[in-house]
């Protein structure tokens, strides 16, 4: 077995700092289970619109304060939840310096789609 010594030492994984991670993975999860099922009910079901859901419609829907919080939170779980996954594979299979750049990397990408995601939505006059 002390050949598996230096391996044993090196992988560490996300279980060094994820706790927090590892339940917020679950709990973002299953916000985003919610949203989703939500948005799918209400867009498909309650308020479906007899000739489709085109973009007058949408407008329609994004001009609702409400509509702009429920969309603005769901793109932040997603991104939440998509960058925090991305990070633990990373914690788990990257031992090099690499590591830091690529966590570097996908904060500034989620960062980026938020604000690009926020200058979308929250504007919108429809």
């Amino acid at each position: 077995m002390e050949y598996m010594r230096g391996y044993i030492d090196r992988y560490q994984g996300s279980s060094k700092s994820g706790e927090f991670n590892w339940l917020m993975q679950r709990v973002s999860g299953i916000a985003l289970l919610v949203l989703l099922l939500g948005h799918f009910f209400i867009q498909h079901f309650i308020s479906a619109p007899v000739g489709g859901a085109g973009y007058a419609a949408v407008a329609a829907r994004l001009s609702n304060l409400g509509w702009k919080l429920f969309d603005m939170t769901f793109v932040t779980f997603a991104l939440y939840h998509g960058i925090n996954g991305i990070f633990m594979v990373i914690e788990d299979y990257v031992y090099s310096g690499w590591r830091v750049f690529w966590k570097g990397f996908f904060w500034v990408v989620g960062v980026l789609y938020w604000v690009l995601a926020a200058l979308t939505i929250i504007p919108f006059k429809g």
